[in-house]
């Protein structure tokens, strides 16, 4: 069993300085939102941690899982600290992880075919806003859709959430995604599999452990309005909510900091010069993120059936959490 566990339940770990787009008084806001709108304290911290720990070893279907706090702390935060629903969740991500290694193992900034995306600059972290949310924006055209297929869409949005969620602030106060869709073609459309929409959507969507707070999407064409419309037939009410459409940049910019955005966009620093940053923040995570490689989880025939389209959360085996009492 993995461990790596560090004894840090007791605060929530200094992060202006050591975070991507820290700023001063980040950690005091962070404290407020984990405080009011996920319920944590000290004791629930350290109680749940601790819970969860007891239920991965009573798991006989877990072979090899990480147990320090900021990984635990993905799923207990998403959950808002049902120690029952956290698990739930990490069992799922586990299946995902094993289910789709083409999409979720070897996230190794040093693979060619990896880097080769990621110089797109198609899917890059820009900044943080005054809630401490981390802003991560997409930009279609950029992705060449004529040479790469989905999986290595998919591949590159697992490597930039896999980096950030494994910093505490992005785990408390969330993400906000911006998809600038000015020049999509019908590429980016029929680049994506049914077998991927699906799997996608219904595993990896469920799995990730991710508290996505906006959602901007900026010109949407027709073409691509049933594929929206079917992708959407798998959100919940609350992300619904969440999901803003702009016309145009000119709205977008309405309706978000333009501080936070790229200098193509308005902002102060070129999309090019974010993405070199966010290469060199990527070595940093590289051991963490080759780590992950090592987690193990039993599957069964029902799990191992899903890339037939078997929504990997009807797939999970939760049972063995419901044998654990927890005081």
């Amino acid at each position: 069993m993995m461990s790596g566990s560090n004894d840090k339940s007791d605060t929530i770990s200094p992060t202006e300085d050591n975070c991507l787009f820290g700023f001063p008084g980040l950690d005091d806001r962070l404290k407020r939102i984990a405080a009011k709108e996920l319920r944590e304290n000290e004791f629930t911290r350290k109680q749940s941690l601790k819970q969860m720990r007891e239920w991965i070893v009573k798991n006989q279907r877990i072979k090899n899982c990480r147990t320090d706090d900021p990984f635990l702390l993905r799923f207990l935060r998403v959950k808002k600290f049902s120690v029952l629903k956290a698990c739930e969740t990490l069992e799922k991500y586990l299946i995902m992880r094993q289910t789709y290694p083409k999409w979720c193992k070897n996230l190794d900034l040093l693979d060619e075919d990896l880097q080769e995306v990621l110089n797109y600059c198609a899917l890059v972290p820009v900044g943080r806003d005054s809630e401490g949310r981390v802003v991560v924006m997409g930009v279609v055209r950029n992705f060449d859709a004529q040479k790469q297929n989905s999986d290595q869409m998919i591949r590159l949005n697992m490597i930039v959430t896999e980096s950030l969620l494994d910093e505490e602030a992005n785990q408390i106060a969330g993400f906000t995604h911006v998809f600038d869709n000015t020049d999509m073609t019908l590429a980016h459309v029929t680049c994506w599999s049914l077998e991927n929409i699906t799997g996608y959507l219904r595993s990896v969507a469920n799995a990730v452990p991710i508290r996505l707070k906006q959602n901007h999407f900026v010109n949407v064409p027709s073409f691509a309005a049933q594929l929206s419309k079917y992708c959407l037939s798998f959100a919940s009410e609350k992300l619904k909510s969440r999901i803003h459409c702009h016309r145009s940049v000119e709205e977008l910019k309405r309706n978000i900091d333009v501080k936070l955005l790229p200098r193509e966009y308005g902002g102060n620093v070129p999309l090019a010069e974010l993405n070199e940053r966010f290469k060199k923040y990527l070595m940093e995570k590289r051991e963490m993120l080759l780590a992950l490689d090592k987690m193990e989880i039993q599957l069964t025939d029902q799990v191992e059936t899903v890339h037939g389209g078997v929504d990997i959360v009807d797939a999970g085996a939760i049972g063995s959490f419901r044998k654990l009492q927890i005081d």
